[in-house]
């Protein structure tokens, strides 16, 4: 094993606090795959930080956003008619002569303050309602994309005789070292990027647009096994039960938005192993600010959930039953048990 020399321990460093380029990226998570002392720096560091993932923003409800926008307006609209009544009734009393010296000089002040408070109150309603219809835009973005993933899987479904993409993978099988191009199935993304690899979907389709990241994706897919990297693909697909067909039925979830649980792996030779705690059983998708995520479900209709349980069970997607360690290779027990990774 060659050492590593200090430009690539600062590399490493960066890319742990996220200072890196993309390209920087891959070539990092390339060395810490490859490179045992990388690996031990890159953990050593992340185990640091670890405790920082605990302090994540509480997010504004979004009936209190909305509520809060609409007596926003309402005081706007209030305090608007209020002053023209003020404004009216002054102008039409007659002043005296020396009321009218003083006036001028009021007036001046009384409209430079009017101007201020309501402009504050337009400001600040304003940013909220942006806000607000700016996180709808990309929901909806994000709805529209999985639809059409949806139409990708169905044409590919109906070019195969019924079967949905899928890929042989021995029991013990890894499902979350993407980007490996070798002859194994080590991940749960290989099967969905058989539509890109066949020309059903375009590999951009992967990312949520919410995530608005600039990529340059291969010219061409046909000649991979798996998307390049962890960041060419935003959404975490299904892992099927072992026991049951390659087929969907009922309302069963499909694809969701990233699973929070399995965002910053990083794969060793040796694997990975992450404990849950509490906070990581709350924590939605981080591709919508943590307000929640897009499920799409095997009829072709999406939503947006702002709890973790849905599918027919109304089971916690991101996770696997009665299971709080996980090393990439744990499956479901049960068709019912709904897992979506990574």
């Amino acid at each position: 094993m060659i050492p590593l020399n200090d430009q690539q321990k600062q590399l490493i460093f960066d890319y742990c606090f996220g200072l890196t380029s993309e390209l920087e990226n891959a070539q990092i998570q390339e060395l810490i795959f490859s490179n045992e002392q990388a690996a031990r720096i890159a953990q050593a560091i992340k185990a640091a930080l670890s405790p920082l993932d605990l302090l994540t923003p509480k997010q504004c409800p979004e009936e209190l956003a909305e509520g809060t926008i609409w007596r926003a307006k309402q005081t706007m609209r209030t305090s608007q008619l209020r002053l023209t009544e003020l404004i009216t009734a002054e102008q039409s009393r007659k002043p005296s002569a020396g009321e009218r010296l003083w006036r001028g000089l009021f007036g001046r002040l009384a409209t430079a303050a009017i101007f201020v408070i309501v402009g504050s109150a337009l400001i600040t309603g304003g940013r909220l309602a942006s806000n607000y219809a700016h996180q709808r835009y990309w929901q909806t973005k994000c709805a529209a994309n999985l639809g059409g993933l949806f139409t990708s899987l169905s044409n590919y479904q109906n070019d195969n005789d019924g079967q949905l993409p899928s890929i042989a993978a021995p029991p013990g099988s890894p499902w979350y070292r993407i980007g490996d191009q070798g002859s194994e199935n080590v991940s749960n993304t290989r099967r969905m990027w058989l539509l890109a690899k066949h020309g059903y979907a375009q590999p951009e389709d992967f990312i949520c647009p919410a995530n608005r990241i600039q990529k340059v994706f291969p010219a061409n897919p046909e000649q991979l096994n798996d998307f390049p990297d962890r960041t060419f693909v935003s959404y975490s697909f299904r892992i099927r039960c072992p026991k049951s067909a390659p087929t969907d039925f009922g309302k069963r979830v499909v694809i969701s938005d990233l699973n929070p649980l399995f965002e910053k792996i990083i794969p060793t030779p040796t694997g990975f192993m992450i404990i849950l705690n509490n906070d990581m059983l709350t924590k939605n998708s981080p591709n919508h600010a943590g307000r929640g995520q897009n499920v799409l479900f095997c009829d072709g209709s999406v939503q947006f959930v702002r709890s973790r349980h849905v599918d027919v069970s109304m089971d916690d997607i991101f996770t696997l039953q009665d299971i709080s360690c996980y090393e990439g290779v744990e499956l479901p027990a049960t068709e019912t048990d709904a897992f979506l990774a990574p």
